[in-house]
């Protein structure tokens, strides 16, 4: 039991370095932009870094483009919102050298490949929807909806800020044992329901 907190607590903490560069035929001025590097969260989502990267690329695109959906790729291949940025790490960049080099994007939308995410919101309640998913098959119940608003507020506000520290009652009721588990593989079964 004490081993499994470790892994949680790596999981949960876990960061990837990430340098992130505007894709060069999007660039619109004659200086090049400065890469933007950041300690990324295993657990967030690429949406909720838009904020920071917009602002730090938003002076080197068209005026006509700056607020436009971003969207990122690797060694071409677009990254799906709505994974985790440690799981896209994993599979796509893990033998890459760090920091992970991306592209951002704010034109060319890959409609074909990707759907769009709208705001924020989207990702909060696209994550909300994956976790009460895996909580229904790893209790049998529905554990999620019935926690205190207070709890799952918490969580997905801890989500939307990359701060889930006050989301502790919500993550100790989800990491409970259920009572019918007898293995000692429910942290592995409930990781792998959420990230794929």
């Amino acid at each position: 039991m004490a081993e499994d907190r470790e892994i949680l607590r790596e999981i949960w903490d876990g960061q990837i370095p990430i340098c992130f560069r505007l894709a060069s035929e999007e660039i619109y001025t004659l200086q090049h932009p400065e890469p933007f590097y950041l300690m990324v969260p295993r657990l967030t989502y690429f949406p909720l870094l838009s904020d920071k990267i917009q602002k730090h690329f938003s002076n080197h695109v068209k005026d006509d483009i700056v607020g436009a959906e971003m969207w990122i790729d690797y060694d071409s291949q677009p990254l799906k919102w709505h994974y985790p940025v440690g799981l896209l790490f994993d599979y796509y960049g893990s033998d890459a050298k760090l920091p992970w080099n991306v592209t951002v994007h704010f034109k060319d939308f890959p409609e074909t490949e990707l759907i769009h995410c709208p705001n924020k919101m989207a990702v909060q309640s696209h994550f909300m929807s994956t976790v009460k998913e895996a909580s229904a098959l790893k209790h049998r119940t529905q554990l999620v909806q019935s926690m205190l608003p207070r709890n799952t507020r918490n969580f997905g506000k801890g989500l939307r800020n990359i701060n889930l520290s006050n989301s502790g009652p919500l993550i100790k009721d989800l990491w409970k044992i259920p009572v019918n588990n007898t293995s000692n593989t429910f942290l592995l079964d409930y990781i792998s329901l959420v990230f794929l």
